[in-house]
């Protein structure tokens, strides 16, 4: 029996690994943003979402996050919204971030302290940037911030609005 069971994960579990990568469905997730509402990603069907995986301590999301903002910024009247997943041990660090950017971040924050969200995704560094299309099938996935990745976002979404 064990040696079936041994089989059976041999062939599975590299299924099971990669169903968070690009064109595979997006994994539902529901969480509480840092004001206590319940955000399910289902309920999102219909637009772009891009999924931001954060930390405070993160030099690279530093640099990430006034262009998520300038972006969601932009396409506010769009079908187009970003939840931002935070995963330092600390609420109180997501304000000390926003500070030290000096800007307000204007879109959901998910308080994630136990990381359940990044491990449901497979993210394997901060930051990491998920944009899932309308119909929730994850149609880029980057880990890490500079121009290039700024370019694939930008492009990303903006064929997918079209």
């Amino acid at each position: 029996m064990k040696k079936i069971f041994k089989i059976f994960l041999l062939f599975v579990f590299p299924f099971i690994t990669y169903s968070q990568e690009v064109n595979s469905k997006a994994p539902e997730f529901s969480a509480a943003d840092i004001n206590g509402n319940i955000i399910k990603l289902s309920d999102l069907s219909g637009k772009v979402v891009l999924v931001d995986f954060w930390a405070s301590w993160c030099i690279p999301c530093k640099k990430s996050m006034p262009h998520l903002v300038q972006t969601f910024n932009s396409l506010s009247d769009s079908s187009f919204t970003i939840v931002s997943v935070n995963v330092d041990t600390e609420k109180e660090k997501i304000k000390e971030f926003q500070s030290s950017l000096g800007i307000e971040i204007p879109f959901t924050i998910i308080f994630d302290k136990e990381s359940k969200l990044p491990a449901l995704y497979n993210v394997e560094g901060m930051p990491t940037v998920i944009i899932i299309d309308k119909q929730g099938t994850i149609k880029l996935k980057e880990v890490g911030f500079d121009d290039s990745i700024e370019e694939k976002i930008d492009k990303t979404i903006n064929k997918l609005l079209k």
